[in-house]
C-alpha cells in the first residue's frame, strides 16, 4: 500500500527525532508537503535538507519540481541542473529538466535533455513522447513521427502518442493513415480524454473532406464530451446548414453564441439565417 502524504511526514519526522539520515528525512517531509499542495512548506524542508547536505540531489530535484509548479521556471531549471550535477546517472532528472525547458519554449534545449533521458533509460516511453512533441512544434515532423512510433513500441496503450501521431500524419498529408489511427483510439480506448479530442479531430477531417454527415456525427459526440465548447457548437451549426437543416443549424449556432457572444462569424450566420 502506498503511504499517504501524512504518513510520509510522520515516518520522516520520527526518523529525524531518532537522528537517522537527516537529509533524506527532511526531503521526505518536503515531498509529503508537496503532495498535500503546501508548496512553501515543501520548499522550506528541501532547503533544510540542503543545509544538512549541500550535495543532496533529491532535495535539489524536489526544489526543481516545486519551483516549476509555482511557475518559477528559472529557479526550477537551476535546481534540476544541480540535481543532475550530483546524480548524473538519474534519467528522470533529465526528463524533468527537459519539461522545464519545454515550458519556457526552449524546445531545442528540451530535445537535448529528452535525448539524454533516453540515453540513460532507453525504455523511457514518456521521454520519447515528449521529445516527439518538441520535434513536432519545431517543425521536424519526421523526427516527431520516429519518436511517437518508438513511444508506441514501448507502450502500445499510450493514447496521447496515438493522438499526436495522427496529428503529425495529417500534417504530412497522410490523412487515411491518420483516420485509421484515430479510429483505433476510439475503438480501443473509448474512455480516454485523448479519445474525446480524437472525435473533434475526426469531425474536422470530415468537414475538410466534404463529408458533413460523418462530421455531424462526430461533432455531436464531441458536444456530449464538451458541452460548453462554443467551437464545437459552431461546427455543428455549419454541418446542419450544409445538410439543409436550418432549424438544427440555428439551434447550435445560438448555443455557440451563448457560449461566445463576441464571435462575429456566428452573429453573421444567424443574421443571414434570420433573413431567410
Amino acid at each position: 500500500m502506498i503511504p499517504t502524504p501524512d504518513e510520509i511526514i510522520k515516518y520522516a519526522q520520527k526518523s529525524l527525532k531518532e537522528g537517522k539520515n537527516a537529509p533524506s528525512a527532511l526531503t521526505a517531509i518536503g515531498m509529503g508537503y508537496f503532495e498535500k499542495g503546501l508548496l512553501d512548506k515543501s520548499v522550506y524542508y528541501y532547503q533544510k535538507a540542503l543545509e544538512q547536505n549541500p550535495d543532496f540531489a533529491p532535495a535539489f530535484a524536489g526544489l526543481g519540481i516545486v519551483f516549476g509548479k509555482k511557475g518559477r521556471v528559472t529557479e526550477s531549471i537551476f535546481n534540476l541542473k544541480e540535481a543532475i550535477r550530483f546524480a548524473p546517472g538519474c534519467a528522470i532528472l533529465y526528463n524533468w529538466l527537459a519539461d522545464a525547458f519545454f515550458d519556457q519554449g526552449r524546445f531545442e534545449d528540451a530535445i537535448r535533455e529528452y535525448g539524454k533521458a533516453t540515453q540513460q533509460n532507453a525504455l523511457d516511453s514518456n521521454a520519447h513522447n515528449d521529445m516527439a512533441d518538441a520535434y513536432r512544434i519545431t517543425g521536424n515532423l519526421q523526427k516527431a513521427m520516429d519518436h511517437y512510433n518508438e513511444t508506441l513500441r514501448l507502450d502500445p496503450g499510450d493514447t496521447n502518442a496515438l493522438l499526436e501521431r495522427a496529428q503529425v500524419l495529417i500534417q504530412l498529408n497522410r490523412r487515411e493513415e491518420a483516420r485509421k489511427n484515430l479510429m483505433t483510439l476510439l475503438r480501443e480506448h473509448p474512455d480516454s480524454d485523448d479519445t474525446k479530442t480524437a472525435k473533434v479531430v475526426l469531425g474536422t477531417m470530415y468537414v475538410q473532406a466534404g463529408d458533413f454527415i460523418s462530421a455531424r456525427d462526430f461533432f455531436n459526440q464531441s458536444a456530449r464530451d464538451y458541452p460548453f465548447n462554443p467551437s464545437i457548437q459552431f461546427q455543428l451549426g455549419l454541418c446542419y446548414l450544409v445538410l439543409e437543416d436550418p432549424e438544427q443549424a440555428i439551434k447550435h449556432l445560438n448555443q455557440s453564441k451563448d457560449l461566445d457572444p463576441n464571435n462575429p462569424r456566428v452573429k453573421r450566420l444567424l443574421q443571414q439565417l434570420g433573413k431567410n
